[in-house]
């Protein structure tokens, strides 16, 4: 008679999925072995305390995630598979674990403000005048590496690694009063975020007064 329950043979733990990889994927197939005496097969089914988003095909052994996985939801499954042979001996549940990966979706922050600190005129070429920053730590971060949008002001140039914005003219307010860039801060998966930056140009007295007053003086009556 059969009067052996089987065994589940496969693991303990389920190949790791992505987060937001799609609903309704099989993340696990479930194995039995009931070779220890007769068997007229072996159905499959979740003990009580598994995971309700989590289906088992009762013929394949096939799990099935009903929802899309998303890490900063729930970032592991849990389950305990039962294997029950046709006589209805009932196997020592195997727990299984799924773990989701956490992917970088969350794009960084600017954190650097809005308003570069002005500059004095005529203070040279080629001056850092800005130094973007950025945070990355809403989810997994592979690094920033930092831009300049199109339509930033063509003197201006950013450093990809350090996010140092240098001018390369001198400036002069009587030419350009003021210049305005924005900084694009992209993560390793490609996810932006913009700031928009003005730099005013202070306007120093350089240009010497200029005497208004005639070149002749009124003349003055002798013994006056």
């Amino acid at each position: 008679l059969d009067e052996v329950a089987p065994s589940v043979t496969s693991g303990a733990t389920a190949t790791a999925i992505d987060e937001n990889s799609g609903a309704g994927q099989v993340i696990y197939t479930a194995t039995a072995d009931d070779s220890a005496d007769i068997s007229g097969g072996v159905s499959f089914s979740l003990a009580q305390g598994s995971d309700a988003a989590l289906l088992i095909n009762a013929d394949t052994g096939a799990v099935t995630l009903s929802t899309d996985p998303d890490h900063e939801t729930q970032a592991a499954y849990s389950f305990t598979v039962v294997a029950t042979d046709t006589a209805g001996n009932i196997s020592t549940g195997q727990a299984v674990t799924l773990a989701v990966n956490d992917l970088d979706e969350v794009a960084p922050t600017v954190t650097s403000g809005a308003t570069a600190t002005s500059i004095d005129e005529n203070a040279g070429v080629n001056q850092v005048i800005y130094t973007a920053t950025a945070d990355d730590s809403g989810d997994t971060s592979g690094g920033v590496s930092f831009s300049l949008a199109t339509g930033s002001d063509a003197a201006l140039s950013i450093d990809a690694d350090t996010g140092a914005v240098s001018l390369s003219t001198d400036p002069d307010p009587e030419t350009q009063a003021a210049f305005s860039f924005t900084v694009v801060a992209t993560d390793a998966a490609g996810n932006e975020s913009e700031q928009a930056v003005t730099l005013g140009i202070n306007d120093l007295d350089e240009v010497a007064p200029s005497i208004t007053s005639g070149a002749t003086a009124t003349a003055i009556d002798e013994n006056s």
